[in-house]
Order: C-alpha cells, then sequence, then structure tokens
C-alpha cells in the first residue's frame, strides 16, 4: 500500500515563501519529518522561531545548521557532503537527528546518518541538467527517503524500493488529497 510510505517535507524557503508556517501547520503529523531548507539567513530567527511553533506533531529538521537547530529547539539537522564534516561534533554533542542528502548508493553505504534523502530518483527540473537515477539498490536497513520528480502518480514504483518520499512539489497534493 502506497500509504504506508513515510512521507518526508522539504519545505523550501525559496519555494513557500509566505505560506511556508500555514504549510507547516498542515503538514504537521502527516509528515514523519518536516525539513527546513534555506538558503538566505536573512531574518532567519524569527523564521525558525515561528517554523518550530508550526511543528508539533512532526520531526523538525534543520539544514545545515546544527548551533541553530539546537538552539531553536529543532529535532535533528539535515547535513550534506559539505556539512557532513559536523557528524561526530553533532552526535557528541547534541542530540539531534542526522539527516544526509545522498546522490548515489555509495553515500548511504559509508555515510552515517539516521534517515537520508538520495536525489533525483526520477526527472525534475532544474536550472541545470539532471539525470535521474531511478531506483537504484543501496543498504535496505536505512532509511531512505526517494526524493526528486516525485508525484503521486509515481509513488506506486517506489513503494517497495523506500522507506519513504520526500519533496517540495507534491506537498499540494498531499495537502489537497488529506494523503
Amino acid at each position: 500500500m502506497v500509504s504506508a510510505l513515510k512521507f518526508l517535507a522539504v519545505l523550501d524557503d525559496d519555494f513557500f515563501k509566505e505560506k511556508i508556517y500555514e504549510t507547516a501547520e498542515k503538514l504537521d503529523g502527516t509528515a514523519e519529518i518536516i525539513w527546513f531548507r534555506f538558503k538566505n539567513y536573512d531574518n532567519i530567527q524569527n523564521k525558525l522561531i515561528n517554523i518550530r511553533k508550526s511543528v508539533k506533531k512532526s520531526i523538525l529538521s534543520l539544514s545545515r545548521d546544527y548551533i541553530l537547530a539546537e538552539k531553536y529547539s529543532f529535532d535533528g539537522v539535515h547535513l550534506n557532503k559539505d556539512t557532513i564534516k559536523n557528524y561526530n561534533i553533532i552526535k557528541s554533542e547534541t542530540k539531534l537527528m542526522v539527516g544526509y542528502s545522498s546522490h548515489c548508493a555509495d553515500e548511504i553505504d559509508i555515510i552515517n546518518a539516521d534517515y537520508y534523502t538520495l536525489s533525483p530518483v526520477f526527472y525534475t527540473p532544474k536550472d541545470y541538467n539532471v539525470n535521474p537515477l531511478g531506483i537504484i539498490d543501496y543498504n535496505k536497513s536505512k532509511k531512505v527517503f526517494a526524493l526528486g520528480g516525485i508525484s503521486i502518480e509515481n509513488l506506486d514504483k517506489i513503494k517497495d524500493h523506500f522507506y519513504g518520499f520526500a519533496g517540495i512539489r507534491i506537498i499540494n497534493d498531499i495537502i489537497d488529497t488529506n494523503f
């Protein structure tokens, strides 16, 4: 059953803009994890306070910055190849859950994290060339969320291969269908 897949909502600050808090409230409890992703630090403290207030049931993870994640009572931090170097500090000095953005099976197999996103699984529109990975083999004992080009229509293709799915554009479909 497709609904058995877990959902990781990617709340991108640039994509959702002023609707990010409303969207977070609607997803709270539906998404296992809500990953607050931002690229701009302008007024970030107020954004972190407000996003934390909006999410009470789902695990709340913050991109890159474990110090801010801890300061604003997030549950986890989501790292990438540039920030994974902080893994040992995070695990020894905080209680934060660690997520990791992977782009191949080797990263999942060798990098320690509590959960992973693997992308792009399917084609997704970007400003640069995207080569989808498709369904690939990886260490199935790890929690891996398929990311990239995920839609309601292709969830059936990933249901037997991933712990769950993640996305930005699929969020409105999830809200509209009461997934």
